[in-house]
């Protein structure tokens, strides 16, 4: 009965029209793949040997100077980078190919191609965590995909793939580019800091993901044939160098999956704020006796992340350690290492829609990134003003009060605590920060103590905060703050 029903009527019936087109790119795929004399006439007109040899010299030195310059993104460049080398997708489209050096991290010497290029190199050369490594690579590469649509590379690939409709190797090289370039919608965004570069890779990560296991099996097939006769009978020695590479890293690109999972906690951190942003956080709170409080006070506390910092920590009892280590651990935030000196650290905020701060500090500890990750706002209680600290990851809200100390001075103290919004009813710990300019230095202490009784002090962790760097921005002429960052962690450092 089905049999003398039209293909497509039956497709249509069975509900699966997409399927069956899936289907048929497959099957053309395949006999393309095993070298038919007909896909060898289709594809044999565009095929430049010397921009497959271009290509395999391009993965040699994009895997040279990961060697020595790596994090978790590089990885997945090396993976993606293989998979295109394999296809051969360079040598069938010279767009493809000028695209692919447009994304290098280094040129043909194998030299930094770009200022953030540089940055990132500088920041693996110097050991820096890994976060921020692939923060640095994100910021390089965000920058590298503008220039390729600004200097129409991509139109030129349109346009070529108009001249080619029907071709097997070229719809596949198409699929290629819906899944990783034309899957990174918010780019733009990012590039001005409207969202976090992590939160851009992981929206295109989702989305690439979500193409490749629908639409895609045939670009898996390719890859998946390519890599076994590269293994087995390479076309020439370089092949097979390509497929252990790509079987390598698709082993260990896994790990970009952390990256993912912090640009979906920075989805709502809001957006880089500026050098030239303020909050009066600090005149809201006190009001006129803001003018006893330091100048360098009130600036710092108007927008941290313009200023340089180092910081330490003491632990005065054996339980301090145990609780700040399994702090650390079990929140993720905060810092136990005790024996390191000063390190460097840096201060980023960041600017909510509602217009309140975002307050995120990080530590450098020996190759470990700590963080402390906290909203700054102030709320009214009976027609007053106070200040809270808020973590919105763990649901925990802390009322502030501030006081002016001597000399210009300010003491910020825990003064109750909320839990997922019920209030505790006594404060277990006391936590105080004194703020104060030392020898032209401005010096914050974070005090924990023991509630009530003797009040023993548990522990401190020390701020040392030096003037902001004035040419900063001139410096790097980079949009977001990853520039300055990088120099707060430089001159730290």
């Amino acid at each position: 009965m089905n049999a003398s029903r039209p293909a497509a009527q039956r497709a249509r019936i069975n509900g699966a029209p997409r399927r069956v087109n899936e289907m048929n790119a497959l099957r053309a795929s395949v006999r393309h793949l095993v070298g038919s004399s007909s896909a060898r006439r289709v594809t044999s007109t565009g095929f430049s040997p010397v921009r497959q040899a271009e290509a395999h010299a391009r993965l040699d030195r994009l895997a040279h100077f990961y060697a020595s310059h790596g994090c978790r993104m590089s990885r997945v460049h090396l993976l993606t980078g293989s998979a295109v080398t394999l296809g051969r997708f360079c040598a069938v489209s010279r767009s493809f190919d000028r695209i692919g050096e447009a994304l290098m991290p280094v040129n043909r010497s194998g030299r930094a191609r770009t200022r953030s290029w540089r940055a990132y190199a500088r920041a693996c050369e110097r050991g820096l965590p890994v976060e921020i490594r692939d923060e640095l690579w994100i910021a390089a590469h965000l920058l590298d995909m503008e220039r390729v649509r600004s200097d129409g590379l991509m139109a030129a690939f349109e346009r070529e793939l108009r001249d080619h409709q029907g071709d097997p190797l070229w719809r596949l090289l198409h699929q290629h580019m819906e899944l990783t370039l034309d899957a990174r919608l918010i780019d733009g965004p990012a590039l001005a800091g409207a969202v976090a570069g992590e939160t851009a890779v992981a929206q295109g990560f989702a989305l690439g993901l979500r193409r490749l296991f629908r639409a895609g099996w045939a670009l898996i097939a390719c890859y998946a044939w390519e890599t076994l006769r590269a293994l087995v009978a390479p076309r020439v020695p370089a092949d097979r160098r390509a497929a252990l590479r790509l079987l390598r890293h698709l082993l260990t690109a896994w790990t970009a999956a952390r990256v993912y999972r912090r640009g979906v906690r920075a989805l709502h951190r809001g957006r880089d704020a500026r050098p030239d942003e303020a909050w009066p956080l600090l005149a809201e709170v006190l009001g006129g006796d803001v003018r006893h409080v330091h100048p360098r006070i009130v600036a710092f506390y108007s927008n941290p992340s313009r200023f340089p910092v180092r910081a330490w920590l003491t632990l005065n009892t054996f339980g301090a350690r145990v609780a700040s280590w399994l702090a650390t651990r079990l929140l993720g935030q905060g810092l136990y290492e005790t024996d390191r000196g000063p390190l460097p650290a840096r201060f980023r905020v960041y600017r909510r829609a509602d217009g309140s701060m975002h307050f995120v500090r990080e530590l450098y500890c020996g190759g470990a990134l700590r963080v402390f990750d906290s909203d700054f706002v102030v709320r009214y209680h009976g027609g007053r003003p106070a200040l809270h600290e808020v973590f919105p990851d763990h649901g925990i809200d802390i009322q502030m009060e501030v006081r002016v100390l001597e000399g210009g001075g300010i003491s910020i103290r825990g003064q109750s605590i909320r839990v997922h919004g019920l209030r505790l009813p006594f404060m277990p710990l006391e936590v105080e920060f004194v703020s104060q300019v030392e020898g032209g230095h401005l010096q914050i202490d974070g005090h924990l103590r023991r509630a009530g009784g003797d009040r023993a002090e548990l522990g401190c962790i020390h701020y040392r905060i030096r003037a902001p760097p004035l040419a900063v921005v001139n410096r790097y002429g980079l949009k977001s703050l990853t520039a300055i960052s990088i120099v707060h962690f430089e001159e730290s450092g």
